[in-house]
């Protein structure tokens, strides 16, 4: 369905798959479930690490990749220039209102300032990340992105990002009010499981996600977000989802971030190329096939190989100069 955006006169996609959008918000929950626990799990030092090297090696072969599709296909809206592309190399390029090379990288920003947190937390527990510390945490932030949508309501709801004011668009994105309560919802889900005691701030965390996303997007979006929590909550507190075990979804899990991050610029060129020969709808299903087919080379070459080759690396580098945060 995206790709009608890029290539505004070709035929319709026989479905626009416009519920596909909905995957960020199901992203960022399990982001602050599985992240929240890696934290716990060691120190500032350890966590930047293995922070880095499990994100950057396949982020840049993705985005290489991005760049010279984008440039030999000469897909619209694929910003290629030198700078452009140097910005992108940081994955944060969103902070400093640098354009996405690929359009699915806005995410990754939004995922290293849950990082960013974490990490200063780490440091300023001396790597004690207690429960009490995350409820604390969980409470201040939902409380201040609820404060901030409510005061940009009127100047965001319903809008496009793009013609959000350049002011109110700041404080959404530094507070992260739209996405921070699925990450909350995302580590209180972690600490109910983790425990098997149910956390009393998780019904107040899920309320002020569909609240910020009413807010800042519109009910209808809210709504679609609530069913969403409701569906991860069922998942993530049950002791086993038996479909989740299939041997085919096991595969598309793994290679999920390289398929995330490499099949936008991609899909647009292969579409694009095929349709004409086999069709719109044909093509769609051929693009799909060729980006699991790329994303899973980028996961065996960079996250299977390099991803834990730099993490090693790392790791010797740090131990060698200090102790371990």
């Amino acid at each position: 369905g995206a790709y009608n955006s890029r290539y505004t006169g070709d035929p319709p996609a026989f479905y626009d798959v416009w519920w596909g959008a909905f995957g960020v918000s199901l992203f960022f929950m399990i982001s602050g479930f599985v992240i929240l626990m890696t934290a716990q799990a060691g120190g500032a030092t350890r966590f930047a690490i293995s922070r880095l090297a499990r994100l950057y090696p396949a982020y840049w072969a993705a985005l290489t990749i991005a760049v010279i599709v984008g440039a030999v296909v000469k897909v619209p809206g694929t910003p290629v220039s030198p700078g452009v592309v140097v910005a992108n190399l940081t994955m944060v390029q969103r902070w400093f209102f640098v354009d996405n090379v690929n359009d699915a990288f806005w995410t990754l920003a939004v995922e290293m300032q849950f990082y960013v947190l974490l990490f200063v937390l780490l440091l300023v527990t001396r790597a004690r990340l207690t429960d009490s510390v995350m409820r604390w945490v969980a409470a201040a932030w939902l409380v201040l992105a609820l404060a901030v949508a409510t005061v940009v309501y009127p100047h965001a709801h319903g809008l496009d990002p793009q013609l959000v004011p350049a002011s109110a668009k700041i404080l959404i994105n530094v507070i992260m009010a739209e996405y921070g309560p699925l990450f909350c919802v995302g580590m209180l889900a972690y600490l109910t499981r983790r425990h098997g005691r149910f956390e009393k701030l998780l019904p107040g965390a899920v309320c002020a996600a569909v609240l910020t996303a009413g807010l800042l997007e519109t009910w209808l979006h809210a709504m679609w977000v609530g069913c969403l929590c409701a569906v991860f909550l069922f998942v993530a507190l049950r002791k086993r989802t038996g479909p989740l075990l299939w041997a085919p979804i096991q595969w598309l899990g793994k290679i999920s971030y390289s398929l995330y991050v490499v099949h936008s610029i991609l899909g647009y060129a292969v579409i694009r190329y095929t349709w004409p020969i086999v069709g719109r709808n044909v093509a769609i299903f051929v693009a799909i096939g060729v980006a699991m087919v790329v994303s899973w080379t980028v996961w065996a070459v960079f996250e299977d190989r390099v991803s834990p080759w730099v993490r090693r690396k790392l790791t010797f580098a740090t131990a060698s100069r200090s102790p371990v945060v």
